[in-house]
This record gives C-alpha cells, sequence and structure tokens, in this order.
C-alpha cells in the first residue's frame, strides 16, 4: 500500500474520487491507495464525493464575500494585530519579522478551534490560544462560519484515518495528536493581479503549509499553482464538485517524507476578486512530531530549503515551531 518516494514530474493533480471510502472496508482501501499514490507523487489531489453538500460550500463563499465587503474600519475592529494569538482579520499587505519575505496580496479572517471561557489553556495565555474576535459589524458571521467548520472538520478527521489507512498504520495513530487541535478555517480574498505587474508582490508567495493537510474550498477563478521538483508551476484550477487537499509539513515529517508537502502559491490571474476557503487540519500544541515509518529511498525527497520546511532528524512539540513560524509571517500584535 505504501508507495516509495519519487520525483514529483506530473501534469495533472489527480482526482480521488472518495465516495467508496464510505461504502465498505475495500472502499476504504481503494481509496487509502490513490491517496497514498497522490500524496508521494504530488502532493496534491482533488476529492470528490466529500459529503459537503454544495450549498454549504456556496454559503461560505457568500459569508467570504459578506466579510470583506465590510468597511475597513468594521474589519479593523477584529485586526489580529490587537491579539497575540493570530486569530481575526489579517490586513492587506502585511507580513511578520522576516525581513527575507514579500508581503502577499490578500486579506483575510480567520479563526482557530473555539475554546471556552474557562479553558485552562486560554487563561493561561498559552501561545496560539486565544479567544475568536467576531466583528459586532457583522453578528451572523460566527454562526455562518461555525456551520461550515463544523462539516469541514468533520471532513478532516474522517480523511486523517484515510491517512492512517493508506501508511498502514494502527487505527488512531495519527489522531493522537490531535487531542486538542489547533484547526483553523480562513477566508481569504485576492484582489485582481494585472498582467504587467512586477511580479514582486503575488496573491500568495511560494510556501508549504504547516500543518499536517489542507482542504480548500476554491472559486472559478483559478489562481492555484504547485511547483514541481523541475522547476514548474503546474496550476491547479477548480474543478466542479471537487475541493482540493494538500500535504503539510507534519505529515511529510511523519512519513520521513515518503509524502511530498509541495510548494505552491496564487496568482490571481482572472481580473476578477478572487475568494478561497482553507481549512487547515493542526496538531494539538503539545503533540510530538516525528518520523513514524522510514523512508525506503531517503535520498529522493523534495527540497527541504524553505523556512517553512520541518525537521525530520529531530523530534520537536509542534506548537513551538508553528508559533515562531506565526511570528515570521504575520504581524504581531501592536504595542500599547
Amino acid at each position: 500500500m505504501l508507495p516509495t518516494a519519487r520525483k514529483l514530474v506530473f501534469s495533472e493533480v489527480p482526482i480521488v474520487d472518495l465516495g467508496p471510502a464510505w461504502r465498505d472496508d475495500a472502499g476504504r482501501a481503494e481509496v487509502a491507495d490513490a491517496i497514498a499514490a497522490a500524496a508521494g507523487t504530488v502532493g496534491f489531489f482533488y476529492v470528490r464525493n466529500h459529503g459537503l453538500a454544495e450549498q454549504d460550500v456556496r454559503d461560505i463563499f457568500q459569508t467570504a464575500v459578506d466579510f470583506h465587503s465590510l468597511p475597513l474600519e468594521a474589519k479593523m475592529e477584529v485586526s489580529l494585530k490587537l491579539n497575540d494569538h493570530a486569530q481575526g482579520y489579517l490586513h492587506g499587505m502585511t507580513k511578520g519579522n522576516d525581513a527575507n519575505i514579500k508581503e502577499n496580496l490578500q486579506e483575510a479572517f480567520q479563526i482557530r478551534r473555539p475554546l471556552a471561557d474557562d479553558d485552562p489553556d486560554l487563561l493561561a495565555g498559552k501561545p496560539l490560544h486565544g479567544r475568536i474576535p467576531w466583528p459586532s459589524a457583522m453578528p451572523d458571521l460566527k454562526p455562518r462560519m461555525m456551520a461550515y467548520y463544523d462539516k469541514i472538520n468533520g471532513l478532516g478527521y474522517r480523511l486523517l484515518e484515510l491517512f492512517e489507512l493508506s501508511l498502514g498504520l494502527a487505527a488512531g495513530t495519527l489522531k493522537a495528536s490531535f487531542a486538542k487541535d489547533m484547526n483553523s478555517l480562513r477566508l481569504l480574498h485576492y484582489p485582481p493581479q494585472r498582467p504587467d505587474e512586477s511580479g514582486e508582490h503575488l496573491g500568495a508567495r511560494g510556501h508549504t503549509d504547516t500543518n499536517a493537510f489542507t482542504i480548500l474550498a476554491q472559486d472559478a477563478n483559478g489562481g492555484l499553482e504547485v511547483r514541481n521538483r523541475d522547476g514548474e508551476w503546474v496550476a491547479v484550477p477548480p474543478v466542479e464538485g471537487t475541493l482540493v487537499v494538500n500535504v503539510g509539513e507534519v505529515l511529510k515529517v511523519w512519513t520521513d517524507g515518503v509524502f511530498t508537502s509541495a510548494v505552491h502559491r496564487v496568482i490571481n490571474r482572472s481580473g476578477n476578486e478572487r475568494y478561497s476557503i482553507p481549512f487547515f487540519m493542526y496538531p494539538s500544541f503539545d503533540a510530538w512530531i516525528q518520523p513514524l515509518i522510514r523512508n525506503p529511498d531517503p535520498a529522493n525527497v523534495a527540497p527541504e530549503d524553505l523556512p517553512t520546511s520541518f525537521p525530520r532528524d529531530r523530534p520537536f512539540v509542534y506548537g513551538e515551531l508553528k508559533a515562531r513560524n506565526v511570528a515570521r509571517i504575520m504581524p504581531q500584535k501592536s504595542a500599547a
């Protein structure tokens, strides 16, 4: 079932039909094999028959449009620069403390797993733990986002089980690292980019995701691109009825590089306002991350020279690296 690592060369991102996985054990094994093949070569794949209704997806895109149509002052009320846990509104053309990166041409509203008011980590001020700042100008944002969050979160855990099966791991092996997940939902807006722009700033600069995996709903405008090991950028256009799943750095570490955490970027060439809705499967802050299998071909691994690359040669506490990466790429709380 487990594929060997092989050079990332592809002409298209595969489509995995999840339908058989909901049918019986044989179907689950079939889908797990397809996921393993895609994760071990491209690191990206589409999923269809994922269980979310078309109306669910339409509703969350309308929610994104409605939020980003608010006046700037209403959005700045919940700026993530007002807290130290990186939740809320991310203003366009901002970045963190890394002087070597360029600002992204995007704005976003992002939340993580909601915490109870008496949550001990929240009360202790643990990094990346805090109350979600909901904007007063859009009182229905919370129920609308949480309706989608609950459904996409359920899909995330079903996919996590399929990843376990694809790797030949005992049920619950990966889930153990999500005892108190930091899963995150983001409403992204990208302005159009002119063909004659310099390219100094992109909708999203090239990066890998610092989570286990991401489930993305993208609108009809396109813009997502993936880089293969030959340095070619390959478009991942929207396909009706599908979501896009991509491997993050944590799955890459768990598989010792067998699964590919591919570099990707966003360039909105459509001439239209672009929206996308990523959902990030983040392990618990205290999860101990290290390879769970050994790569049979350790010399054949996707490049690991980006700042977002996670180490495979030593175990680490997930939240510590995640917090450092957040500070690197996102603006921090403003001084009083």
